[in-house]
């Protein structure tokens, strides 16, 4: 017989006030991490630390304890399409296949949730957008994966801070 998974609340949505400073920071977060990262990265490669704090926030809800196995899973997402792609390339029908055993093993983990640090939601969501032909095409895997984890970061540290910073300043309740 099947568990049932325990009930999740769910914050209610901000209210306008509340959610028009939410969106100044995001905006604000958004821009910081445009002027950062291409400092050191090419712009297409940006999309791994924006994907890292859309998939957060919106799977996670911004729960600093959640960002570690959304980075890794991430990784070990963007992993997985390289495969496909320098597998098929270097070793043609044999190095699909490889590539794509490791993709169902991946997913049978994720599916028994055997190693949620290391491959979960985040894993999906990565391989995903990292098995895109277009993705593929265009890609420095280097540089998606360093997206990835300093955009993770940048964003898991400003938005610790930010809620620090809140909690210190909230009126007392």
């Amino acid at each position: 017989m099947a568990e049932t998974p325990p009930a999740t609340t769910v914050a209610p949505p901000p209210g306008p006030l509340a959610g028009l400073a939410i969106l100044i920071i995001v905006l604000v977060l958004i821009a910081a991490w445009l002027a950062i990262g291409s400092l050191f990265l090419q712009q297409t490669s940006l999309i791994g630390g924006f994907l890292m704090l859309w998939y957060w926030a919106n799977n996670e809800q911004l729960q600093i304890k959640r960002l570690p196995a959304a980075i890794i899973g991430a990784v070990v997402g963007i992993g997985l399409g390289w495969a496909l792609v320098y597998g098929t390339v270097n070793y043609g029908t044999t190095g699909l296949i490889a590539a794509l055993l490791l993709l169902i093993l991946a997913l049978y983990l994720d599916i028994i949730k055997a190693v949620p640090l290391v491959v979960n939601t985040s894993t999906m969501l990565y391989v995903t957008i990292a098995a895109a032909p277009l993705v593929q095409l265009h890609v420095d895997w280097v540089e998606l994966v360093l997206s990835t984890v300093v955009g993770g970061l940048f964003f898991g540290l400003a938005v610790e801070g930010l809620q620090r910073l809140a909690a210190k300043y909230a009126p007392a309740g």
